[in-house]
């Protein structure tokens, strides 16, 4: 049976973003190695394919990902290095869930 969740991980642009793809690839998810999330602006997605008459501004890596644990995501996430953590905030939307939550990962900072 599915269990999804929704996920769009949002962080400054300072930050490398292949960088952060690449150490997000190293968390384990469901005994797979790489965990992938695909950026807005992927090169393999048509440019601009999002709707508005501007490109995006944001680094947004987004995924959905079935029997996702968010507290070991959210663990491994807290230890990467981050330029600018304070600007580092995950939506979620799990499968019974009505609406999305936004999540500060560093509330802290």
């Amino acid at each position: 049976m599915s269990d999804v969740t929704n996920l769009l991980i949002a962080f400054s642009l300072s930050e490398d973003e292949e960088k952060i793809q690449q150490q997000l690839r190293q968390h384990v998810y469901n005994n797979i190695t790489q965990f992938d999330a695909v950026s807005a602006d992927s090169p393999t997605l048509p440019k601009g394919w999002y709707a508005g008459s501007k490109y995006l501004e944001a680094q947004l890596l987004i995924g959905a990902y079935n029997h996702l644990n968010l507290d070991e995501l959210f663990v491994f996430m807290k230890n990467m290095t981050w330029e600018c953590p304070e600007d580092v905030q995950l939506i979620v939307k799990e499968q019974w869930d009505s609406k999305f939550r936004l999540i500060d990962l560093f509330p802290e900072a």
